[in-house]
């Protein structure tokens, strides 16, 4: 029975999807289990018989030491480094944002203490996102009321002002002449707040489909700031859902944006093409380029992420390769809406 039960509790110690590393009183790594060589890059051979700091940077390897002490003087099961952001070291240096829950373990012998590890790159990229959007929207809802409020509202009310001058204008070709000139103003007017208006959810989306709504916005581009965009676009409405259609417009409005904002280029390419079970989209330039290392660990801003973001929402992804001084080219891949298909057939 012994023997049995050491077999059940080994398999489940091997199976857990969470890294697991045995400690003793001394800090020394007695035992790990295949996760936690995966999420560290060692091999168990590496790390059996080491120091448990091993596994933790540099610069937190003090504060870890004196919190092993205090939790040795009282073991009991609970979270480590409760309020902290906890940080693992893998075998080449990289760190990664960890959760650690620790359980002392009951022996014949010295006592020993149960640490599982879990990886929350994902978790934590998810709230840095959610954070981000959080802010960006907020933003967003400051510039349409300071747009609205400085610019819209304001050239109403002067319109209004002028609209009580001119009921007691006597001269009817001075009537005639700031009438036209009221005219030209309240289209500016109309044509501000349907600038807005496409700015939050273009309609050419949903009347024209995808590629007018793109055409649309590379014009757009193209008057206010002088990016000319070539444009090479299959009509994909027909394979999109309406969730992935709008995905796939805001990608590359933000791909088209970090070209503006970033890349010097005078001129991109987008291309949206069907490729078997998927559509796929590539914006490029030739730009001034960045270091793709770099953007991953700063995170790319809320830019990069969000297009990461979106793309996962609805199955598909984003890659994005870029060289200094080579430009940069973003590849959106999302996968056909096979059920709206079989309805048509």
């Amino acid at each position: 029975m012994e023997a049995f039960s050491t077999e059940i509790y080994r398999a489940i110690f091997e199976a857990s999807p969470d890294g697991v590393v045995v400690v003793d009183g001394r800090g020394v790594i007695r035992q790990v289990n295949s996760a936690l060589e995966h999420l560290f890059g060692y091999g168990r051979q590496e790390l059996e018989g080491k120091p448990v700091e091993v596994l933790v940077p540099d610069t937190l390897r003090g504060a870890h030491h004196q919190h092993r002490g205090r939790y040795a003087s009282d073991p009991h099961p609970r979270p480590m480094g409760i309020g902290m952001e906890l940080r693992g070291r893998r075998m080449d240096g990289s760190e990664f944002p960890v959760e650690i829950s620790l359980s002392p373990l009951a022996t014949a012998g010295e006592p020993l203490v149960i640490a599982s590890v879990r990886d929350v790159t994902q978790r934590k990229r998810l709230r840095d996102f959610s954070a981000g959007a959080l802010r960006a929207s907020e933003e967003e809802r400051q510039r349409i009321a300071r747009e609205l409020h400085d610019d819209t509202a304001q050239r109403l009310a002067t319109l209004m002002v002028r609209l009580r001058l001119l009921e007691r204008a006597a001269d009817e070709v001075t009537r005639e002449e700031q009438v036209d000139e009221l005219r030209k103003e309240l289209q500016e007017a109309a044509d501000g707040v349907r600038r807005i208006a496409r700015g939050l959810r273009p309609p050419e989306l949903e009347d024209a489909g995808v590629a007018m709504a793109l055409r649309a916005h590379a014009r757009s581009l193209q008057e206010a700031s002088g990016l000319l965009v070539e444009m090479e676009v299959e009509n994909v409405d027909d394979v999109l859902a309406p969730d992935a259609k709008l995905v796939l417009y805001r990608i590359i409005q933000e791909a088209l944006s970090n070209v503006l904002r970033h890349s010097g280029a005078e001129r991109a390419r987008v291309v949206v093409r069907r490729e078997d079970e998927h559509v796929v989209a590539v914006v490029e330039d030739r730009g001034r380029g960045f270091r793709e290392v770099a953007a991953r660990d700063g995170g790319g801003g809320l830019g990069l992420i969000g297009m990461q973001e979106r793309a996962v929402m609805i199955g598909g992804q984003v890659g994005i390769e870029s060289r200094p001084g080579e430009g940069t080219r973003v590849r959106v891949q999302i996968p056909v809406d096979f059920v709206e298909e079989v309805q048509r057939v």
